[in-house]
């Protein structure tokens, strides 16, 4: 069976491994960002879009329960909780540090400090999207938990990438003075909602939607490197980009039931 509609299309891979993966290769890309400035798009951008994909992931399991009108909302959700993650997480260590002399060094935990207050936010939203709205979703909990954590990894993924670390004396000024956390609310989140929202139906694969979750999660990185006008990393996004999504275009044709080519309009009247 697949999904929108009704039913689960087969897992290429399990849920949890994907969010694992994505929340461990997001984590380094914020700490090769701090320690390593001169590639922190280059590799920063890179790891962070593991998340973006992870977040897809999680998106395509909740989502199947409905008939896939509530995608985009659930991107947008899932985003709005990554960003007030993000901000108290950066925001409360640094006061930490500044108003109550706590050793200067837990500021390098921020991440992990981000990705507890996202889980937290995550069940808390999710427990109420149960109780009272009465949402019968048997995974709502469970998703809006690692959605929020996804959410945020993105953000402070590719804010982190974007400033040249997570420490709050580089990214207050260099990610969210400046606008571009907004940025990566609308970046990261059509990543997160765009590839369910664009596979779902009675043909859904797995495959094909986690490719182009690789696709969208390459493109926001390219979005973030022409934005920070890093060359290298611009290209390197791009290429990838351009490889992922021919994968993606390869495999919508072989699955679909028949391929119809429209010729190009005349250009005079016949």
């Amino acid at each position: 069976m697949s999904h929108g509609g009704g039913g689960h299309a087969a897992e290429l891979y399990p849920e949890n491994q994907i969010v694992a993966v994505g929340t461990l290769l997001a984590i380094l890309g914020m700490y090769i960002a701090q320690f390593f400035p001169q590639v922190s798009m280059l590799l920063g951008g890179l790891l962070a879009s593991a998340a973006t994909v992870a977040g897809a992931n999680t998106t395509r399991k909740v989502a199947a329960y409905g008939l896939g009108t509530g995608v985009p909302s659930i991107g947008m959700l899932s985003l709005g909780m990554g960003i007030i993650s993000s901000v108290s997480g950066i925001y409360l260590v640094n006061a930490l540090v500044k108003y109550f002399k706590v050793d200067s060094l837990v500021l390098y935990a921020i991440p992990i400090v981000v990705t507890v207050i996202a889980l937290i936010l995550g069940y808390i939203v999710g427990r109420l999207t149960v109780k009272p709205i009465g949402m019968k979703i048997p995974v709502m909990v469970e998703s809006m938990t690692k959605l929020s954590l996804m959410g945020a990894l993105s953000i402070l993924g590719f804010c982190a990438a974007y400033a040249g670390g997570f420490l709050p004396d580089i990214i207050i000024p260099g990610s969210i003075k400046n606008g571009v956390m907004a940025l990566a609310f609308i970046a990261a989140g059509m990543a997160i909602l765009h590839p369910f929202n664009a596979c779902l139906g009675p043909d859904e694969s797995h495959r094909r939607t986690l490719t182009l979750a690789v696709a969208c999660g390459f493109l926001t990185w390219f979005v973030f490197s022409v934005a920070k006008l890093d060359v290298i990393s611009t290209v390197v996004s791009l290429v990838l980009w351009a490889l992922v999504y021919r994968e993606f275009i390869k495999q919508s044709l072989r699955d679909a039931c028949a391929v119809y080519y429209t010729p190009e309009l005349p250009k005079r009247e016949m």
